[in-house]
């Protein structure tokens, strides 16, 4: 039997200058799980631009919450169509 899941990857770098300071991932599994990863690759440039780098890091999140968020409601519409369906 053939199982297919259906999963939607975000990736996304922190720049300084064009160089990449932060590197970080997020999967959001069609069944709603959400595994996040992030990575500081240059840290002499991470410890001296903090701020910048975190509040990109806390823009990704927003972003991947956002499009949780967004597929949770997508799939409660097509719950509740398909209630209605199967109730005419």
């Amino acid at each position: 039997m053939l199982k297919v899941d259906k999963n939607i990857t975000l990736n996304g770098s922190s720049l300084v200058n064009g160089v990449q300071v932060a590197w970080m991932s997020a999967t959001i599994s069609s069944d709603g799980g959400v595994g996040a990863n992030k990575t500081i690759t240059n840290q002499e440039l991470y410890n001296s631009n903090k701020v910048e780098v975190r509040a990109d890091i806390t823009s990704f999140e927003e972003q991947v919450y956002k499009l949780e968020d967004e597929l949770l409601k997508s799939e409660s519409t097509e719950e509740v169509t398909k209630i209605r369906k199967a109730g005419k």
